[in-house]
C-alpha cells in the first residue's frame, strides 16, 4: 500500500528498495548482500484437499484462476517421525504455488494478468553487477566478526520485497532490491541465526551497497532517458 501511494502522489523514476533479509540457503553466510534478478511472492498456494493428488483438478482451475504449471510440494515428503503411521502419509496433503494477480497501469481496465517471477529493471541490475567489487563489513566491533568475509550472492527470503515487486511491475516503474542476509534459517549457533548480533553489520552493508548503487546509476549513460 506504501508503494502504491508513493508512485501515485509522487512522480517517481524508479525504486530503490533495501534492507536486511533471512535465507533459507546454507551455502550462504550473515552479511552477504543480495541483489536478484527476479523475485516472487510465494506465499499464495491452492492447497489440495487430503487424498488428492497432482493429477486431480484444482478448484476453479478450468476458469484460470489456478494453475498447476508452477511448483507442487507434498508435505509428506519433507516429514519425520511418521513411522506410527502406516502410510507414512500427512494430512496436510498437497500445494500448488500460484501466481498474483495483477492489473498493469497499460493493460484492459478489469482485465486480469498473473504474475509470479518479477524482473528487476535490467538497466539497474546490469549496474548492480559491477557492485561486486565492493568491500563489505566484516565485524560488529573488535570482538565478534565473521568467520567468512562478506560477499554477493542471490536467494533471500522476506516479508517485503515481493510486494514492492509487484506494485512496482503493476505501474510500470524500474526497481531494483537489494538485501543483506541477517540470519539464516535453522540457526541457534552465534553465526546462524542470531539477528541481534548482525543485524546492525547487515544493515551497514546493506546501506552501504544502496550508496554506491546510487552513485553509479547517477552516472550511468543514458540514465535520463530510461
Amino acid at each position: 500500500i506504501t508503494s502504491q501511494l508513493l508512485l501515485t502522489l509522487f512522480k517517481i523514476e524508479g525504486v530503490v528498495h533495501y534492507g536486511i533479509a533471512g535465507n533459507a540457503n546454507p551455502s550462504l553466510h550473515i552479511g552477504f548482500v543480495t541483489i536478484p534478478q527476479y523475485w516472487s511472492h510465494s506465499d499464495l498456494w491452492s492447497w489440495q484437499r487430503y487424498g488428492y493428488g497432482p493429477s486431480d483438478e484444482l478448484p476453479l482451475e478450468p476458469n484460470g484462476d489456478y494453475t498447476r504449471t508452477i511448483g507442487y510440494i507434498k508435505f509428506a515428503d519433507y516429514a519425520e517421525n511418521v513411522t506410527a503411521c502406516n502410510s507414512h502419509d500427512n494430512l496436510l496433503n498437497n500445494v500448488w504455488f500460484q501466481p498474483e494477480e495483477v492489473f498493469p497501469v497499460d493493460g484492459t481496465p478489469e482485465q486480469r494478468q498473473h504474475a509470479f517471477w518479477i524482473p528487476v529493471d535490467p538497466l539497474y541490475f546490469n549496474i548492480s553487477k559491477s557492485l561486486e567489487d565492493m568491500e563489505l563489513e566484516n565485524c560488529v566491533n573488535a570482538t565478534t566478526c565473521l568467520d567468512e568475509t562478506p560477499r554477493f550472492n542471490v536467494s533471500p527470503i522476506d516479508m517485503e520485497s515481493a510486494a514492492v515487486a509487484l506494485i512496482c511491475m503493476q505501474q510500470r516503474v524500474p526497481f531494483i532490491i537489494i538485501r543483506a542476509l541477517s540470519d539464516l534459517a535453522g540457526g541457534g549457533s552465534a553465526e546462524s541465526n542470531e539477528i541481534d548480533t548482525f543485524i546492525s553489520l547487515a544493515s551497514n552493508n546493506s546501506v552501504n551497497v544502496v550508496v554506491e548503487f546510487i552513485k553509479r546509476l547517477v552516472a550511468a549513460p543514458l540514465v535520463s532517458d530510461h
